[in-house]
């Protein structure tokens, strides 16, 4: 069978593994096609039927099918041919026509937005592609994959099928695949506010683009301006403010020798959010009005949602609060209930931030009130696409089970007991399938009751005396009542926080022995060291990641030695022995 194609004019084995911006550019061209041939209804002759049923020219018949899309720009057509070679292929048990099939069809549903069609066909490709080992169409479907989630604004589901697609293409030295996914995970990590790792991935795009011979590609060339579009707004977030300059002079001089207005302008809005971060809002300003003139003038309109949101919040900084709402206002009403807006929680909340200083308390809550009816839509799309994958799975379960009953047709005895195996799987799965959503309840009710008491504590300092509690009732003599007492002196100093902290090291800075400080912790905390030890890490570091978006930002690793332990494993097992969540859903609920 022919390797499964993108239905682009490049080359054929190119177009499969395109990034998804690439995509994007495209998908304006096809919808105008598409809106061409809504307006007739499509009628495939009986003997165009039977010729895609069962003529036993194969290629003959996908070369047809790529045509309609190609030449011809008849994707009625096309998805029509595709369903009568699906049940085909389903019929025939062909993983290679429902491999074909499937992957055409996911790919122009992605192009008309249909994206819940393209999830199902793009999961079903790549489960088919696994089968068969067909490493070309596991990167082709897993970036297909990838880039729907990203664009549902899914970005943690987004990263994982870039991921498998990259490694795939670096196990095959495909350097231009490698290049394109590695880009677009970068893209995704910046989305998730990983800026750290983002910039690592964008540097190794960088690299490996340098090493290529030269002249560049077009493809190579648009990929190493992206890169470097990227590299300036996570050197911005970072708040490497010299890199970030550096960075743009570099990629702005390459854009305006290719001419490329567009990445031109994305320059010019990154070099504002530089001045945003080092406080010069007027300059920042200025750049972002330049970007956006620039984008509008390209025809680009996606991105001029994110960028009037950049210039409202540098005309709230400026404290010119009615036009940055007049322009929050103006997204609002382009965007209406579109989840697939990116930052539109963030822009709601700069408009209740703005009312709030107003003291415009109607305002406020409809603005409240907006935000809160647009973020339940996301959750309820993501959550239906979700379902629609784990329906498939049980499906495919069933039929697998049908083709079972029908091998052992010959004895009633067998039947029966396949009957019931399968009655049995199928009910562990919904089991499973309704313990998910319990499980995924019950975190979130475990999130929310973590954030509500961080809510009504006060976060420690340094330099905060703590309150003093009487520990008279528990501790009769002196000197083990004044041991507690110096003993949440010292919580103040967070020396909780180093990794070589012991009962030892504590006795000794409270001027007393292990054996009094154990016996005040037993009586009194009713904790062991260890348990005392250990609440006072997690406690720390859950209002720690609460606050700092920086500390989210870094690795799991990174966090456990932050906060004093020596072993990332232990700190996990300790935050769900004390919360109930892991650290990685507690950080994404944060981001979220």
């Amino acid at each position: 069978m022919k390797s499964i194609v993108c239905i682009l004019s490049i080359t054929r084995i190119q177009a499969r593994y395109l990034s998804l911006f690439c995509l994007l550019l495209l998908a304006s061209n096809l919808a105008i096609a598409q809106k061409n041939n809504k307006a007739r209804d499509t009628i495939i002759s009986e003997k165009m039927r039977q010729y895609i049923s069962e003529s036993d020219s194969i290629d003959k018949i996908e070369e047809l099918i790529q045509d309609t899309f190609d030449q011809e720009k008849d994707t009625v057509l096309g998805l029509a041919y595709c369903k009568i070679y699906s049940e085909r292929g389903k019929k025939e048990e062909n993983d290679a026509i429902q491999l074909f099939s499937n992957y055409q069809m996911a790919y122009i549903s992605f192009l008309q937005s249909n994206h819940n069609e393209t999830l199902k066909r793009a999961y079903i490709s790549t489960k088919l592609a696994e089968k068969m080992k067909d490493t070309g169409s596991i990167i082709s479907s897993n970036v297909l994959l990838g880039s729907t989630w990203y664009v549902l604004g899914v970005y943690d589901d987004a990263l994982t099928p870039f991921l498998v697609a990259k490694e795939l293409a670096t196990v095959t030295q495909n350097v231009s695949h490698e290049v394109l996914c590695l880009n677009n995970i970068a893209n995704i990590r910046a989305k998730l506010n990983r800026y750290e790792n983002a910039l690592n991935s964008y540097n190794s795009v960088l690299e490996i683009i340098d090493k290529k011979e030269k002249p560049l590609s077009k493809q190579d060339n648009a990929t190493r301006l992206s890169a470097l579009v990227g590299k300036v707004s996570c050197l911005a977030e970072l708040k490497r403010f010299n890199e970030a300059e550096e960075t743009f002079r570099l990629g702005n001089d390459i854009a305006e020798t290719k001419k490329d207005t567009i990445s031109q302008g994305r320059f010019k809005i990154n070099l504002g959010k530089v001045y945003y971060e080092k406080g010069e809002y007027h300059t920042a300003l200025g750049f972002f009005k330049q970007g956006k003139d620039m984008l509008k003038a390209a025809g680009l309109q996606n991105n001029l949602y994110i960028t009037d949101f950049y210039i409202a919040r540098s005309l709230k900084k400026q404290e010119k609060y009615e036009e940055a709402l007049s322009l929050l206002d103006d997204i609002f009403e382009r965007v209406g209930l579109d989840t697939y807006t990116d930052k539109i929680k963030d822009m709601y909340d700069l408009a209740i931030e703005i009312s709030s200083i107003q003291e415009n308390t109607t305002q406020e809550v409809e603005y409240l009130r907006r935000s809160k009816k647009i973020i339940t839509a996301k959750n309820e799309k993501e959550t239906a696409a979700r379902q629609l994958l784990f329906k498939d799975d049980l499906n495919d379960f069933a039929i697998e089970n049908k083709k079972l009953a029908n091998e052992n047709t010959q004895s009633l005895v067998d039947k029966k007991i396949i009957t019931a195996v399968s009655i049995l799987l199928v009910s562990i799965l919904l089991l499973i399938f309704l313990s998910y959503h319990r499980k995924a309840k019950l975190k979130e009710q475990k999130f929310l009751a973590i954030i509500e008491d961080i809510s009504k504590k006060t976060i420690p300092q340094k330099t905060k005396k703590p309150q003093k509690t009487s520990q008279s009732s528990a501790i009769k003599d002196e000197k083990s009542n004044a041991i507690l007492e110096e003993l949440e002196t010292l919580e103040s100093t967070h020396f909780y926080l180093s990794p070589d902290v012991t009962l030892h090291t504590t006795a000794k800075l409270l001027h007393t022995n292990t054996t009094y400080l154990s016996k005040a912790l037993n009586a009194v905390k009713k904790q062991s060291f260890s348990q005392y030890l250990n609440k006072l890490r997690i406690d720390y570091v859950l209002v720690k990641l609460k606050e700092d978006a920086v500390f989210r930002s870094y690795t799991i690793h990174a966090i456990s030695k932050e906060i004093g332990y020596k072993s990332a494993t232990t700190f996990i097992k300790e935050f769900k022995s004390k919360t109930g969540l892991n650290p990685s859903y507690y950080i994404k609920k944060i981001e979220s």
